[in-house]
C-alpha cells in the first residue's frame, strides 16, 4: 500500500512538472557588444504575463537563466533642461570665435547660456545685435571666467547677462588673440522641466461605429495588452467636451446541475472625459484587454471623426548583461513560477548606463507537452472490476478458512 501511495505521489509530481511550463516566447535581437543591455518589453509580452511579471525568464541559447533587473519608467522631478537656439554661424577665425544665432520669436533675451567643452580660461566677450543680419549694434562688452565642469559627459555653461533686448539676431565674439579658442557646442537657455515617463505602443486595430447619440470605438489586439494611455486624433477643428467609458466584453459560464449556460455581458472599467483641452490623450487604470470599446456620449452634437487611435503602456525595461554570439529569448506564462531573486536587484541603482537598447520580437506560442495521465484513475471501469474481483476473492478465502476451523 505504501508503495502504491509513493507511486501516486510521484505521478502527481510528474503531472505538475508537465503542467508548469512557459507558454510564450519572444526573441531578443542579437547583440553587438558585451555589457549591460536594456530590453524594452513589448505590451503583448506584458499582457500574457502575470501582473507581477514574476513568470518572466531571460534564457540564453544554452538553456541557462540570465539574471536581470526589471524597471518601470516614471516621470522624474523638476530639473534643468537646456533649450537650444538656432545657431546660424559657429566659426573659429585666426584671432576670434564668432557665433551668430536667431532669437526665438516668443522670447526676449536678457541672458545667454553658452554651452562649451570644459576649459579654465578668461575670455573677453562682445555681444552685438541686429535686426537684419547686416548692421550690428553693441549689446554687451565684458570678460567671462570659465572653470569647473559638470555632468556626464562633462560640460560647462557660461551665463552672460544682457540688457533685455528684442534684436532678431545676436553675434557672440570671443577674443582668441591671447589664448586658444574654446569649443562652443550651443547657445540657449535653461528651463525647469519634469522628465516625462516613457511609453510603449501596442499593435492594435480599431474601427468607429456611430449611432444616434453615441460613438463606439472598438479596439482589438491579437493578445491582451495593458491599457494605460490612449492617444487619439480627430479631424474636427471645433472644441469638444464629451463623457465616455471604457468597456470590455465578459463571458461567464454558469452551471445548473449538468447544464451549462454561457452569459455575455459588458463591464465598465473606467470613465473619462474627452476634451480638446487635454492634448488628445486619456490616462487609464491599466487593465489588460485584447478587445474593448471606448463609448463616447455625443449628446445632441454630431459624432467626432477619429483619424487615429493608439494604445500605450508605461515602458517596462529589463536590464541584463548580454554577450555577443549568444542568442537570447524571454519566456512567460508559467503560473507556477515564483518571482526570480537575483543579486542584481540589490545593486539596481549602481548599474552603469546600458550599451544598447533592444526591443523584444513577436510572441511565439510554445508547444505544450501532453499532460501525463495519472497512474490511478478511478473513473476507468476496469479498475473497479479488479477491485470487486479482489474483494470477492478475499471473501471466498475467508469463508474457506472459517469452514476449516469449524
Amino acid at each position: 500500500m505504501r508503495r502504491r501511495l509513493e507511486l501516486l505521489s510521484f505521478g502527481a509530481l510528474v503531472a505538475h512538472a508537465v503542467m508548469a511550463q512557459p507558454q510564450w516566447r519572444a526573441a531578443v535581437p542579437r547583440v553587438e557588444r558585451s555589457g549591460l543591455h536594456a530590453i524594452v518589453l513589448a505590451p503583448e509580452l506584458i499582457g500574457v504575463s502575470r501582473t507581477d511579471l514574476g513568470d518572466l525568464r531571460l534564457m540564453d541559447s544554452l538553456g541557462h537563466i540570465v539574471p536581470f533587473v526589471l524597471q518601470r519608467s516614471s516621470a522624474g522631478p523638476l530639473g534643468p533642461h537646456f533649450v537650444p537656439y538656432t545657431v546660424l554661424r559657429n566659426e573659429v577665425l585666426p584671432k576670434s570665435t564668432v557665433v551668430e544665432l536667431e532669437r526665438p520669436a516668443d522670447r526676449q533675451l536678457d541672458d545667454l547660456h553658452i554651452w562649451i567643452r570644459p576649459v579654465d580660461v578668461e575670455k573677453h566677450v562682445r555681444i552685438t545685435g541686429s535686426d537684419d543680419g547686416e548692421r550690428w549694434y553693441m549689446v554687451k562688452d565684458d570678460h567671462v571666467v570659465t572653470q569647473g565642469a559638470r555632468g556626464d559627459p562633462p560640460h560647462q555653461v557660461l551665463l552672460v547677462d544682457l540688457p533685455r533686448s528684442d534684436y532678431r539676431f545676436f553675434r557672440i565674439t570671443l577674443n582668441d588673440s591671447l589664448t586658444d579658442p574654446m569649443q562652443i557646442l550651443g547657445v540657449g537657455h535653461f528651463t525647469e522641466e519634469a522628465v516625462p515617463a516613457r511609453y510603449t505602443s501596442a499593435i492594435i486595430t480599431w474601427e468607429q461605429r456611430d449611432s444616434a447619440s453615441t460613438t463606439r470605438l472598438r479596439i482589438t489586439s491579437a493578445h491582451p495588452v495593458p491599457v494605460e494611455r490612449i492617444v487619439y486624433t480627430v479631424r474636427d477643428t471645433a472644441p469638444f467636451h464629451r463623457a465616455g467609458r471604457l468597456q470590455a466584453p465578459r463571458t461567464e459560464i454558469r452551471r445548473h446541475g449538468r447544464k451549462e449556460r454561457t452569459e455575455h455581458s459588458e463591464e465598465t472599467i473606467a470613465s473619462f472625459t474627452l476634451t480638446s483641452e487635454d492634448h488628445f490623450a486619456l490616462e487609464l487604470p491599466g487593465t489588460r484587454e485584447d478587445t474593448f470599446d471606448l463609448t463616447i456620449d455625443n449628446g445632441d452634437d454630431r459624432p467626432l471623426h477619429f483619424s487615429a487611435v493608439q494604445v500605450f503602456n508605461t515602458e517596462r525595461t529589463l536590464l541584463a548583461n548580454l554577450e555577443p554570439g549568444m542568442r537570447y529569448s524571454l519566456t512567460s506564462g508559467d503560473a507556477a513560477l515564483s518571482p526570480p531573486d537575483f543579486d542584481m536587484a540589490h545593486f539596481a541603482d549602481d548599474l552603469p548606463a546600458p550599451v544598447d537598447t533592444l526591443s523584444t520580437g513577436p510572441l511565439e506560442l510554445l508547444p505544450q507537452k501532453a499532460k501525463a495521465a495519472p497512474l490511478f484513475d478511478p473513473s476507468h471501469w476496469w479498475i473497479w472490476a479488479i477491485i470487486i474481483a479482489l474483494m470477492a476473492g478475499m471473501g471466498l478465502m475467508a469463508v474457506r478458512m472459517l469452514r476449516k476451523e469449524a
